[in-house]
């Protein structure tokens, strides 16, 4: 199953072992929406195609009113007999399993043993060791949301006694966006990431989601993404939805529909209300609910399990019922003075909203605006579409909406619904809110540019309120702070710094974040990292506003580029968890690729590439394409890491490097410095040399260009020299080395002077230095090798071998696969070889590195077999097999199947020949 390879190998390992004396136990704790059921149900199918005969059952909460009820329903054994005496109904129980054995082989599946009575746990315990000499297995399931001390003490003994346990949770998120990309032709946008989000990583509902949207046609292709063409949900998700409410009773099913249109999470005393009855009245419906796992509770709130469940059973009621009760629950909350969470999904008139119910409603979406700015833009847009006419009430509303769906990651709607309010000509002032919001909108779209030109046009509105003067004012600082030229924000912020008491704390941080930026741009990293820690802490002391400023990103950045990657795994962390608190969507693809950086500073390739990914499908899906050179940048980085130069030679190429002359501009300038790295390894340096040199006023800007890769200076000087442009190699050694006198206490910038100046003038000494310092393992790497290659041109051989050894080994430690190479034909050039394959664990790449499920679908297709037939051998999905094909693909770095299938041949007479 997809996401469920570690438990899926367990099911498949059980089976395959089933052999009188060999009968297993595997135990599964899961949660709702962790795919328990699923997977259970899949093993049943799988066991029967593998010649198992079922004994299939499963316990409920009624149930445990009748005596081992699961064990008789699995076996075939009538209920009535439960009224016999236990030792009875064991025996009746084992001898029938023996028959059964006696056979064929047998798969004893039962779930939901949390409700099993103790009758049923007391057999589990006697009848696994007694049946333990025949062809049998357990595959024993509870839901830990409902832990029960008995059921808890069985798994315990028999995990003690060797059964296997494995805890299930909902699928991760890189299973999930793998799962997504087997369905659909192209990353899913915004709407379709909301969907998938929706099942909150429940196997069954994701399949059965995905499936229903191709079956019926509803995605297509638009700008590089699947788009719905209808927001009905599919048949096939609201079926499989149906099928789960209809174990419900007429009076909990009312309940939930009543729920459902309330919202993801409503109370119950609204549900109450609602249908006109006391909250005690549904307390039996509401709890029937939950133990179906449709349901579940929170401190101060109830909550729908998924909300993808939710929107089916709002999809499935008839539309004037649908309306009705909208109308219904509008009028409830309208008139109420709760918080601004309980008025979610209010209505109001379409044709005469009132001027009370217009203020009411920007009330309400300021006031969520502040909790969950999902939730505002949520609410906010269903109310703007209802709305006609024009007013200033109008105009205030529509600020709201656009600010909410801003903050939530709806850029394209909050630009569009701007725009319109700019046409409708509005007063000056609103004009200058509206061309602030604009402004923030653009700046998280990437289009830095357009975000400054609006803000400076809202700052020119004449007599303009000091909130709103602000707010132009902070977008600006952050707008301005990605351009090439950051001298105006500089000016600007040092001013706002020197009244810091007449600014909001807002403003103040953006100001400090500023002239953090500014100052590490210009070498000064002490102070760049200290303003930047204490742009941090003011906003973590301040305001809503002055936390949604998100100044840890620019930190983070910076660490990273001084080499304290702990510090920021640290405050990436941080501010993972502060967007996430904040409801601040339209941020989250910064934290998610700056955690990317993080793993590429750490030589943890494989986690680059899954963080990296994770990242740009958000900001694809969101539009918000600030960060998305930055993650052009560290995919690039790690491809040709691990030598696959024609994917880094695709994010260069491809549709995404148009984004990045929108982006932030330290992105821009990793995306040219790894399009000139690209150009480099692909055997065309002058294409390379004129990439770079545009880097020559970029340096002069920005200093710290320098140090944005530990080994990019020593890079730039060796290109240089290889083309015969001493003059350049020159000009970067003489750059980097005067910002290492500047900064003495940065290990990083040291050693990559010392690099730089020892392969200018080759100098072994300052290698030497370059190696010592060192803190990044591919730097030092980098640096033995430049030294080694030194020693071997004045013929010390045996010191030039021992420092290539040396570079090989801190290469292949951190992936780098060429580079790796590269060095290995160095020293065969001075009569050494090494074996350029391993079987060791760990590996990222190659045959060693493949998973035994991927050795497996490798081998089938290079037989000749489809993915179909490979899955029937396999007893796994078509789905399944296509997705571990395309990791077959990536880590052998082939790209057919014919490649695969003579890679396969290469490695069988390699290893038919080794002696191990």
């Amino acid at each position: 199953m997809r996401g469920r390879e570690r438990e899926w190998r367990a099911v498949l390992g059980l089976f395959r072992a089933a052999r009188p004396g060999a009968g297993g136990v595997l135990l599964l704790d899961g949660t709702s929406g962790a795919g328990k059921s699923a997977l259970l149900a899949e093993a049943a199918d799988t066991a029967s195609a593998f010649g198992f005969s079922l004994a299939v059952g499963r316990a409920e909460m009624l149930g445990r009113l009748v005596p081992m009820a699961p064990l008789l329903s699995a076996f075939n054994e009538s209920l009535t007999n439960a009224m016999d005496r236990p030792v009875v109904l064991l025996e009746r129980l084992r001898g029938r399993a023996e028959v059964l054995a006696s056979v064929h082989p047998v798969a004893v599946v039962l779930d939901d043993l949390h409700w099993a009575d103790p009758a049923t746990l007391m057999a589990l315990r006697t009848l696994q060791p007694q049946l333990s000499a025949h062809p049998l297995v357990w595959l024993l399931a509870r839901n830990t949301d409902f832990r029960g001390a008995e059921a808890e003490q069985l798994f315990a003994l028999m995990e003690a006694e060797g059964a296997t346990r494995i805890e299930l949770g909902p699928l991760p998120t890189d299973a999930v966006a793998a799962l997504v990309a087997d369905f659909l032709p192209a990353p899913p946008g915004r709407e379709v990431m909301e969907l998938v989000a929706g099942a909150e990583g429940n196997p069954l509902l994701l399949t059965e989601l995905l499936a229903g949207l191709c079956d019926e046609g509803v995605v297509h292709v638009a700008g590089g993404q699947s788009r719905l063409i209808s927001e009905r949900l599919p048949q096939r998700l609201k079926r499989a939805v149906g099928r789960r409410l209809e174990r419900l009773s007429g009076q909990a099913r009312q309940v939930v529909e009543t729920a459902a249109v309330l919202g993801g999470s409503f109370l119950p005393e609204d549900v109450a209300e609602v249908l006109g009855r006391t909250p005690a009245a549904i307390l039996p419906a509401l709890q029937e609910a939950m133990v179906a796992d449709v349901l579940a509770d929170a401190p101060d709130f109830l909550f729908f399990r998924h909300d993808l469940v939710r929107k089916a059973v709002v999809d499935g009621l008839p539309p004037p019922l649908r309306q009705a009760l909208h109308h219904q629950i509008g009028g409830i909350l309208l008139d109420r003075r709760g918080s601004a969470m309980e008025a979610a999904h209010l209505r109001v008139d379409a044709q005469d909203p009132g001027r009370s119910t217009l203020a009411r409603l920007g009330q309400v979406v300021d006031e969520l605006r502040a909790e969950t700015p999902e939730a505002a833009a949520a609410a906010g847009g269903r109310a703007m579409k209802l709305l006609t006419g024009d007013s200033a009430s109008r105009h205030t509303l529509t600020l709201d909406v656009a600010r909410a769906m801003t903050e939530a990651g709806r850029l394209t709607e909050a630009v569009e619904l701007i725009t319109e309010a700019l046409d409708r000509d509005p007063s000056p002032a609103d004009a200058a809110r509206l061309r602030c919001a604009l402004s923030a909108a653009s700046l998280l779209a990437g289009e830095t540019a357009h975000a400054v030109t609006e803000a400076e046009k809202a700052l020119a509105t004449p007599d303009l309120p000091d909130a709103v003067r602000d707010q132009a004012r902070l977008v600006l600082l952050q707008a301005s702070a990605e351009q090439e030229d950051i001298e105006p924000a500089v000016r600007q912020a040092a001013s706002i710094l020197e009244d810091v008491d007449g600014h909001a704390d807002a403003v103040v941080v953006a100001a400090l974040t500023v002239m953090s930026v500014a100052s590490w741009n210009e070498g000064r990293l002490d102070d760049g990292i200290r303003l930047a820690r204490e742009a941090v802490r003011r906003a973590g002391e301040g305001s809503m506003a002055a936390r949604r400023t998100h100044p840890g990103l620019a930190l983070v950045s910076m660490l990273l580029d001084a080499g304290c990657l702990d510090e920021a795994e640290t405050e990436v962390r941080a501010a993972r968890e502060e967007v996430e608190a904040l409801g601040h969507t339209a941020w989250a693809a910064g934290p998610a690729l700056l955690r990317a950086r993080c793993e590429l500073a750490g030589h943890r390739l494989a986690a680059v590439v899954s963080a990296a990914e994770a990242g740009l499908v958000v900001a694809d899906a969101l539009g918000t394409h600030l960060f998305t050179s930055l993650g052009m940048a560290v995919l690039g980085a790690a491809a040709l890491r691990r030598g696959d130069l024609q994917a880094a030679a695709a994010l260069v190429e491809g549709e995404r490097a148009e984004l990045s002359p929108y982006a932030a501009a330290h992105g821009r300038v990793r995306c040219l410095l790894l399009a000139a790295q690209v150009a480099e390894a692909l055997g065309r340096p002058r294409r390379a040399m004129a990439l770079i040199a545009e880097l020559r006023p970029m340096i002069e800007r920005r200093r710290s260009v320098l140090i944005v890769d530990p080994s990019i200076a020593a890079w730039l000087v060796r290109l240089a020299l290889s083309e015969g442009d001493r003059a350049r190699a020159e000009t970067f050694t003489a750059a980097i080395n005067a910002l290492a006198d500047d900064n003495p206490d940065f290990a990083v910038v040291v050693a990559a002077a010392a690099h730089a100046r020892g392969l200018l003038d080759g100098d072994m000494a300052a290698l030497g230095v370059a190696v010592a310092h060192a803190a990044d393992a591919y730097a030092r790497a980098s640096a033995r090798e430049d030294l080694g290659a030194a020693l071997a041109l004045t013929g010390e051989c045996d010191q030039a071998i021992s420092s290539f050894n040396k570079a090989l080994a801190e290469y292949e430690a951190t992936g780098a696969v060429r580079d790796s190479a590269r060095v290995r034909r160095r020293l065969r050039r001075l009569g050494v070889r090494h074996r350029h394959w391993t079987r060791g664990g760990g590996a990222t790449l190659g045959w060693a590195s493949l998973t035994d499920t991927q050795r497996a679908v490798a081998r089938l297709v290079a037989q000749g077999l489809t993915n179909r037939q490979a899955a029937d051998q396999m007893f796994i999905s078509m789905h399944t097999v296509a997705f571990h094909l395309r990791q077959i693909f990536r880590k052998l770095d082939v790209s057919s199947r014919v490649d695969l299938t003579r890679f396969i041949v290469e490695e069988d007479h390699l290893r038919d020949r080794s002696p191990i």
